[in-house]
């Protein structure tokens, strides 16, 4: 755990991964781009891939009964009709929402809804997300991979973490906190939902920027992507 000194002045966040204790995953392995399982998208040459902030072995983990997905979604509405997130527990379906794609690309996020079912702390959860593509516009563009999955685990908040949450003074540390500990979810999304608040603030955009290029983490493609917040849930179906 990290300690609480050396924290009055955040400058940046450094991401310790947990080890994980989890045994070997047997399904699609979670990868942070995407694949093509369920169709492609048509997109031109140099648009970045469909990537996911979140679910590979090193950032899986929350704290939060409903936490928060990320992702990086290259399409568009004029290139996608739609998006579909869906939660498994084993072979069993808990929840599938559909959802519009934005009118630019950029990083968006999806929250749990409180009416599901909250995590199981200890529990390892496989997520998908599915991009419904529209047809072609030119024969110009090529295929993308337009399907991710991911995993996400709930672990519990020990005395020790909370010691250091409760004794943090600003938002990054905090975050810093969260991201010491190996917490990677709760990191990544009150960065950006600090990001959101102040999209001007150079300090912030830094810190995110190394954040997501750092070696544990690998997204440095997409580090530079609008952050572009909550996406409305057209459709949700809940076991």
């Amino acid at each position: 755990m990290a300690g609480l000194a050396n924290k009055t002045s955040q400058t940046k966040i450094h991401f310790t991964p947990a080890i994980s204790n989890s045994p070997p995953d047997r399904g699609t392995p979670p990868s942070n781009e995407g694949t093509g399982s369920r169709g492609d998208c048509l997109t031109t040459q140099n648009t970045l891939p469909l990537t996911t902030l979140v679910g590979s072995p090193n950032l899986k983990l929350t704290v939060k009964e409903h936490p928060t997905f990320w992702i990086y979604i290259p399409y568009t509405q004029k290139e996608a009709n739609e998006g579909e997130f869906s939660l498994q527990d084993g072979d069993a379906e808990i929840l599938r929402t559909r959802f519009k794609l934005p009118s630019t690309p950029g990083i968006i996020s999806m929250t749990l809804p409180s009416t599901a079912s909250p995590l199981v702390i200890g529990k390892e959860y496989r997520w998908y997300l599915d991009i419904n593509c529209s047809s072609p516009r030119s024969s110009s563009e090529s295929p993308t991979p337009a399907s991710l999955t991911g995993l996400v685990q709930r672990v519990s908040i020990s005395s020790q973490l909370q010691q250091e949450l409760n004794a943090a003074k600003t938002p990054l540390e905090k975050i810093s906190t969260y991201a010491e500990n190996g917490i990677w979810i709760e990191a990544l999304t009150e960065l950006a939902q600090l990001r959101l608040r102040e999209p001007q603030n150079l300090q912030l955009r830094n810190i995110w920027v190394e954040l997501l290029s750092a070696k544990d983490v690998g997204l440095a493609k997409i580090a530079q992507e609008p952050i572009l917040g909550l996406m409305t849930i057209t459709n949700s179906f809940i076991e």
